[in-house]
């Protein structure tokens, strides 16, 4: 059965343009986690500590400090996306008119909308990971998110939750700043402050209005940073949440990277006789923390 396909128009007209799609976020999450390629299903996150004290030197070699190996597994799920389209519904609706004659009297789905449909594959794709690195459950359709993982440990160190305004962002990322422990903060790899969409929005708007217009309205090149931490905006993460880790303590693994922007096209025509057109995208996806005592949290999802 081929995918419900809508088709709405209001003019018999020549159309004007090509296909206009709904927005979708990008999957900007990805550029500030440690992505691991090549997984075959499942994955090792190795964790080591190593208490390094001093002892007073003696002639004789004394084993000091205590050294712990444990692990996590990053396990992938298969996802896919597949859609159907009849291209005999589409003989029906005047926006035949913006397509090429000759491939509309071929049987052939026209290139604009192929072109038209894999971007919104592919764009949605990402979208959804964008959301699922943070908000996935776990359950069917989804891997555990960051949230979730947080959820389960239970042993972050939380600095509060409640609505980021701009009256409230400064203090809650005091706060968050606070809670984050001290080794990480002093660690060589400088820990991330991590702000949803709105919290990053709340903290621009309390900077301007504490005199530093240079540094809200100087462009997507101005160093996003409070208190010389890098802060890194995630349009996936909820609503008034807020973390702190290093980046390499978030995994997001995968089997192939290329497996994202790839979207197989198959005319049915000649296979079945139908009018269908199949596009089919599959991938694999999964995401891990390594300590997450080592996280500061801000939010009630953690």
């Amino acid at each position: 059965m081929a995918t419900l396909t809508n088709l709405t128009t209001t003019y018999a007209g020549k159309v004007a343009g090509g296909y206009i799609r709904a927005a979708l976020l990008s999957n900007e999450s990805l550029k500030g986690v440690t992505v691991l390629e090549n997984v075959d299903y499942k994955a090792v996150v190795r964790r080591l500590t190593d208490s390094i004290t001093f002892a007073d030197a003696t002639c004789d070699f004394t084993s000091t400090g205590t050294i712990a190996l444990n692990e996590k597994i990053l396990e992938l799920k298969k996802f896919q996306i597949h859609r159907e389209i009849c291209k005999g519904d589409l003989n029906t609706s005047n926006l035949l008119y913006d397509w090429d004659a000759k491939e509309t009297q071929d049987g052939v789905l026209p290139v604009s909308l192929t072109d038209a449909l894999i971007a919104n594959i592919l764009g949605g794709a990402a979208a959804a990971n964008e959301t699922m690195i943070w908000q996935g459950l776990g359950t069917p359709n989804s891997y555990k998110g960051f949230c979730e993982l947080i959820q389960d440990a239970g042993d972050d160190q939380n600095a509060g939750s409640g609505a980021l305004t701009s009256a409230t962002i400064v203090g809650a990322v005091e706060d968050l700043v606070d809670a984050c422990p001290d080794a990480v903060k002093g660690s060589t790899e400088k820990p991330i402050i991590y702000m949803s969409l709105n919290a990053w929005e709340a903290y621009m708007i309390a900077s301007a209005a504490a005199g530093n217009g240079w540094y809200t309205y100087g462009g997507p090149e101005m160093p996003k940073q409070y208190l010389g931490y890098q802060i890194f905006v995630c349009p996936g993460l909820y609503a008034d949440h807020m973390l702190m880790t290093q980046k390499t303590n978030l995994y997001f693994g995968t089997n192939l990277l290329n497996q994202w922007n790839e979207v197989k096209v198959l005319d049915m025509s000649e296979l079945d006789g139908s009018d269908n057109v199949r596009f089919k995208c599959n991938f694999f996806a999964g995401a891990q923390i390594g300590f997450t005592n080592e996280i500061a949290t801000w939010g009630t999802n953690f």
